[in-house]
């Protein structure tokens, strides 16, 4: 790639670091100040993520990943592995933990305010410090490369020709999918809430299992669609599923009615 390409990735990437990490942080803080959402329920949200996910999960998977009869067997059995590995455990750690969170909000009774606040909480710390700082980090090495090629080519060593192609593959349309993904994954977290919240009020292990079904789903049908028909239909899909997620959401309001 020449610098001219490179410095239009960049710019790509700082687009949609805009909508995934500073868009966001601006409006938790208008939520807050005007006291729409709950900074309780907010902080366990948040909370809630960041252990299941990046204390627990990606951790363990990642040391997984070295264990070579594993790397063995997912690759022998790849469907099995999207779907239990990708699907499950993801379902099993969030959900586990947004039971927890439920569980310590009970001790004086949440609202439906509270729900909505959690499940912000929960789906916008993914997609800050997932997406958002990875495209941050992604349009720095961009920069780099363009203005110091020698000297990124040199620390990267043999994985510069790989950070090429990846960079490579930015584009206006890669961005803009990765915006519907989140959007539909924030509704996704949003409803799972409410789902496993009404467990806890209503005493119901149904609904946990519920969002544990949705969740595993969910995960494991997004990402066969993108390797088997393509990245566009995939993430149409994701917004369909956000689609009847926020529904889902609407439509349980009576449940938290005091």
């Amino acid at each position: 790639m020449d610098s001219v390409s490179l410095l239009g990735s960049a710019f790509w990437l700082g687009v949609g670091a805009v909508f995934t990490f500073l868009v966001p942080i601006v409006l938790l803080v208008v939520l807050l100040v005007r006291r729409m959402v709950s900074s309780k329920a907010l902080a366990l949200g948040f909370a809630a993520f960041g252990i299941s996910q990046l204390v627990l999960r990606i951790p363990l998977l990642s040391v997984l990943s070295l264990w070579q009869p594993y790397v063995d067997w997912a690759t022998a059995h790849m469907w099995l592995q999207l779907l239990l590995v990708g699907g499950l455990s993801a379902g099993l750690f969030e959900e586990t933990a947004r039971l927890g969170g439920a569980c310590l909000l009970n001790r004086k009774g949440f609202t439906y305010k509270d729900v909505i606040s959690f499940g912000l909480g929960h789906g916008l710390c993914e997609v800050i410090l997932l997406v958002g700082l990875s495209q941050i980090s992604s349009m720095a090495t961009t920069l780099a490369i363009a203005f110091a090629p020698e000297m990124m080519q040199q620390a990267l060593g043999a994985q510069f020709d790989l950070v090429i192609s990846q960079l490579a593959a930015v584009s206006p349309l890669t961005i803009l999918l990765s915006l519907v993904e989140r959007l539909g994954a924030v509704s996704l977290h949003v409803f799972n809430t409410v789902l496993v919240f009404r467990a806890v009020r209503q005493r119901q292990p149904l609904f946990y299992l519920a969002a544990l079904a949705v969740h595993t789903a969910g995960n494991f049908l997004v990402v066969a669609v993108n390797l088997t028909v393509g990245a566009v239909p995939a993430e149409g899909l994701m917004l369909l599923i956000g689609a009847a997620c926020l529904a889902g959401t609407l439509a349980g309001r009576k449940a938290f009615a005091q």
